[in-house]
């Protein structure tokens, strides 16, 4: 395994020097060796980046956001040193030391042998306080990551870990240098333990537990588990390019299948003549007008490139887009929130009154994902694990997914019929097991799937589709569609 070497005294820097010269070492930086490989360098000084600092600077800690992410971020690391002023220190392209001038006693911890860094109530301080250059690379994560991880911390270890934190900071900001970051953090933890103003929050997350508005935390465990597992995930990008005629035949079958999947069963001529010839189906209004109306809303261009940007936009998006798709259905209460406890098998949905509440925190782990097919995936189960209405859920969450790919100009996703149980089965791993690889898969092959089929002549798509099987039912169709699928070779991280 590659290793750093750094020079004890002048004796043994000339002998390292010496083994450069034979090839056996090489020279990083002046002071600091290793016996790897050029191209293994970078990652060599990411995951050894603390004996660097130890070597530049015996009694530095880590601070500010490497005292949280315990790495470098964007190749850089921020310690806190006896130093006089500021400075950075490039080490490579790999690796810049970021030196503030500070304490280096007061308020630390050890994380390994060779480094100290900020203990929790120190560094929740350090990441309040703002950049005065570099903006593009901050030093400090901010009020709203402050916010939730205190959040995180009320939720483990109850209001005692919150207390004793605004404790240890006021009896150490003045020797750091700190009070007006005290000051912000004991306003913050006031406003989390209702004890304060809740208007100093930030967070939708955070208000919602000030204001003492009832969630479902199980499911937020199980929302911040799936966005942690998204963020490792590397999708592939399906870029698409928008004409008239390809949305229109996408919208048609992501419709067509959107129904299926839910119990609307039509023959792909019946559902032609529903949506193409706008005739309903004899003795079937409801049904017909269940299908009409999911094509209306993913074939309007407009309304499918529009995406929530904070959590009123997400309700305020969710009712409508329910209250159109539904509204040939008023027993349904289209647009209005449940008022009775739904569920699906052994699966109890998210309580009435417990909705809105965990829709607005599950929006912040959404809003830390990157936009496309993470987010889309993120959405769609966030929207079918919560159920907010009484029906017309799982052809919502679709809609939302959906929304989230178009207007980042990616392939809107097809759940041909052939493909349902695989789609089911994914949810249920991902919600009673918290094991998300699955839906994660299906989702991605679909996604690919959906980007080779030549949208713009509608009888070319139809025979593709019919040809793969994807309207059949999966005990007649699964093996002759999965080939198609096998051929994109996606790898994600294991659940």
């Amino acid at each position: 395994m590659p290793i750093l070497t750094f020079p004890k005294d002048i004796a043994d820097a000339k002998r390292l020097s010496v083994e450069v010269q034979k090839g056996r070492l090489k020279r990083i930086r002046q002071g600091i060796y290793t016996d790897a490989a050029w191209e293994e360098i970078p990652q060599l000084l990411h995951s050894r980046w603390y004996e660097v600092v130890q070597y530049l600077f015996p009694t530095a800690i880590a601070s500010h956001v490497t005292a949280v992410k315990l790495k470098p971020e964007h190749n850089t690391v921020h310690i806190t040193a006896d130093v006089g002023k500021q400075r950075k220190i490039s080490i490579s392209d790999a690796l810049v030391i970021d030196v503030h001038p500070g304490n280096v006693t007061e308020l630390t911890e050890l994380f390994v042998p060779q480094l100290k860094r900020s203990a929790p109530a120190r560094f929740l301080m350090e990441n309040l306080q703002l950049s005065h250059q570099d903006v593009a690379l901050p030093k400090a994560l901010g009020q709203r990551w402050v916010e939730l991880e205190l959040l995180k911390r009320l939720e483990c270890y109850g209001e005692a870990d919150l207390n004793a934190l605004r404790d240890a900071a006021k009896a150490h900001s003045l020797l750091l240098g700190m009070e007006k970051e005290c000051h912000q953090l004991d306003g913050l933890i006031g406003a989390l333990l209702s004890t304060q103003p809740a208007e100093v929050l930030l967070s939708p997350v955070a208000i919602a537990t000030a204001r003492q508005e009832p969630y479902d935390q199980n499911r937020l465990v199980l929302f911040e588990k799936m966005a942690d597992y998204l963020n490792r995930c590397d999708f592939p990008s399906r870029p698409y390019e928008y004409s008239k005629a390809s949305w229109r035949n996408l919208s048609f079958y992501e419709s067509y299948f959107s129904n299926y999947i839910e119990g609307t069963e039509f023959e792909i001529n019946e559902a032609e003549q529903i949506i193409f010839s706008k005739q309903e189906i004899s003795n079937r209004h409801e049904d017909s007008h269940d299908i009409l109306s999911v094509y209306h809303v993913v074939h309007d261009y407009t309304e499918m490139v529009t995406v929530p940007e904070s959590a009123d936009d997400l309700m305020h998006l969710l009712s409508l887009r329910h209250e159109l798709i539904m509204h040939a259905r008023p027993e349904k209460r289209p647009g209005e929130l449940k008022v009775k406890s739904n569920k699906a098998g052994d699966t109890l949905f998210v309580l009435p009154d417990h909705v809105e509440g965990t829709l607005a925190q599950a929006f912040t782990f959404y809003q830390q994902l990157d936009p496309g097919l993470a987010r889309a995936i993120f959405i769609q189960f966030m929207v079918t694990e919560c159920h907010p209405f009484d029906d017309g859920n799982g052809r919502l969450a679709r809609i939302m997914m959906n929304a989230e790919l178009a207007s980042h100009e990616q392939y809107k996703i097809i759940v041909p019929t052939v493909h349902r149980d695989s789609y089911l089965n994914g949810l249920r791993q991902a919600s009673r097991s918290g094991r998300f690889r699955t839906i994660c898969k299906v989702f991605a092959d679909l996604q690919a799937y959906t980007s080779i089929i030549g949208w713009e002549d509608y009888g070319d798509a139809r025979s593709t589709l019919e040809a793969h099987y994807a309207d059949k039912l999966p005990d007649d169709g699964v093996a002759v569609f999965n080939k198609q699928i096998a051929q994109f070779k996606i790898t994600l991280p294991p659940a």
